[in-house]
């Protein structure tokens, strides 16, 4: 049941991500999607694994389930997120929509047996999705630097 929750989930967010406007071109959200999802691995292991703050699950398909949500769910919505962000159109409204959403994906992720909370609580988890949506306006923000920086350089030759 929880993968077939979470493969419906994931066909509405990649057509969701694949319809909207983006102003940022492949790259930009590419960049953002790898740097987000290799911060969210490293995360996620360090506090299961090294600091047993929380237990993931050991079976099979639950756990393609915490796959599907650590490597496809928050950097994609991170990548919604910068866009929407981008646009300029409710940057507030977006960031905490945004916010909801994954919190929305954990609180489900822990109802179905995917996480056990051991040392951990909902606040932690505000936290730290909040820490992947500002890991992503810092990438987006680093983006735009490199892009000046180039372009500024192009104007001088």
């Amino acid at each position: 049941m929880a993968l077939s929750i979470y493969l419906t989930i994931t066909i509405l967010l990649l057509h969701f991500a694949f319809y909207i406007k983006k102003p940022l071109n492949f790259l930009q959200n590419s960049l953002v999607f790898m740097v987000i999802a290799i911060i969210t691995r490293q995360c996620l292991t360090l506090s299961a694994l090294e600091w047993g703050l929380f237990k993931m699950t050991e079976d099979d398909w639950l756990f393609v389930c915490l796959l599907l949500c650590r490597d496809l769910f928050t950097p994609m919505i991170s990548v919604i997120f910068v866009n929407f962000y981008v646009r300029g159109e409710y940057k507030l409204a977006s960031f905490l929509i945004s916010l909801a959403v994954l919190l929305g994906l954990h609180e489900l992720a822990v109802q179905l047996g995917i996480l056990t909370y051991i040392h951990w609580n909902f606040f932690y988890t505000i936290l730290l999705n909040t820490g992947f949506l500002l890991a992503a306006l810092g990438v987006l923000k680093l983006i735009y630097f490199i892009k000046i920086r180039e372009n500024r350089q192009n104007e001088n030759i």
